[in-house]
């Protein structure tokens, strides 16, 4: 994942040592803060196993955390919360993320989960680098791993079945090897899909038992994946590359004309919103109109949707997530948590 939200992570992983309780900061609101969720109330996490948590969206108290391995995701479900992160660790909460314990941690992966998703108060997944995929049927107290061949794209599934056909004993370390980062979970009704590196766009539609890959014709990381409106999916990533697909259409190209990822799509009525590094917020209507796709072609040559907007954080920190609670509009950020414009 080359991208400044990459970075961030990176960094902040020097910060990760497992078994140790989360530094408590006197600035932590100013921190590096990498996920939100929200329900009636609302659930932060970051750096250095930082979890904030507010009944209102606008004074946050951070909590103590087992950890201070670096947290990128959270996931709410009525007053259940988890968090993932770095050393492969999950975190649960049962009083809206007051008081946590490890349900997970496996350092001696050396891979981080990028993103934790729970269909109800038992069973979730959680995804990460290097084809990193957990299933739990017990609300956390045991999870299962699982390696999915489908997310590879088909050069890659064919070398693995040359592998599977000739050497059988490592086909399985194999494809631990070259599966790419997952880095983004959404569900939409009873579709599953799954976001990450090097051009990855799958669904599935038995809560990612099994997935179909799709092909957007770029080969470049996506960050992030939305439903905008019925039938029409909206993913994000490098580059500023921008893709939707209605129904059962085709994947077309929203022309951004960013060079910077987009790390965030949040719907807004008749627009449609993305958040991303060096402070950009950008807003296109919600017609997402489109334009044939070169990977090659010249930046200058770009030209934006139609009705494009931008804006930029004052301080250019990068966002890195979005979340409406309360009237307000919040995004965490390399600098922590900011009070944004609602649509």
């Amino acid at each position: 994942m080359k991208s400044t939200l990459a970075a961030i992570i990176a960094l902040s992983a020097l910060f990760s040592v497992h078994a140790q309780e989360a530094y408590q900061a006197p600035l932590v609101t100013k921190s590096v803060l990498l996920d939100i969720d929200t329900a009636d109330y609302v659930v932060v996490a970051g750096e250095r196993g930082h979890v904030l948590t507010s009944s209102d969206g606008e004074n946050f108290v951070q909590q103590a955390v087992p950890v201070n391995a670096t947290l990128t995701a959270v996931d709410i479900v009525g007053d259940d919360v988890w968090v993932a992160g770095h050393d492969a660790t999950i975190l649960h909460s049962s009083d809206r993320g007051t008081t946590w314990t490890v349900q997970m941690s496996a350092p001696e992966l050396e891979k981080p989960f990028l993103d934790i998703l729970f269909f109800d108060h038992q069973h979730g997944v959680a995804a990460g680098a290097y084809g990193l995929f957990f299933r739990t049927r017990d609300g956390g107290k045991t999870w299962n791993r699982e390696l999915h061949a489908t997310l590879l794209n088909p050069y890659d599934q064919e070398y693995l079945d040359e592998v599977k056909r000739d050497t059988p004993e490592y086909y399985e370390e194999e494809l631990r090897a070259i599966l790419p980062h997952l880095n983004k979970l959404e569900q939409v009704g009873e579709t599953l899909y799954l976001v990450g590196e090097a051009g990855l766009v799958a669904m599935s539609d038995n809560m990612g038992e099994t997935w179909t890959r799709m092909d957007t014709t770029y080969e470049g990381s996506f960050l992030d994946v939305a439903e905008t409106a019925d039938d029409t999916i909206v993913i994000a990533g490098l580059r500023g590359h921008t893709f939707v697909r209605r129904g059962t259409g085709e994947w077309e190209n929203v022309p951004t004309c960013l060079s910077g990822s987009l790390n965030k799509i949040l719907p807004a009525g008749d627009r449609v919103r993305l958040f991303g590094n060096n402070g950009m917020m950008i807003s296109v209507p919600a017609s997402l109109e489109t334009s044939e796709f070169d990977p090659w072609g010249p930046a200058d040559s770009c030209e934006p949707v139609d009705g494009l907007s931008r804006e930029q954080l004052k301080d250019k920190a990068s966002i890195v997530s979005v979340a409406r609670f309360n009237g307000h509009l919040i995004a965490v950020t390399a600098n922590g948590i900011k009070q944004l414009d609602m649509d």
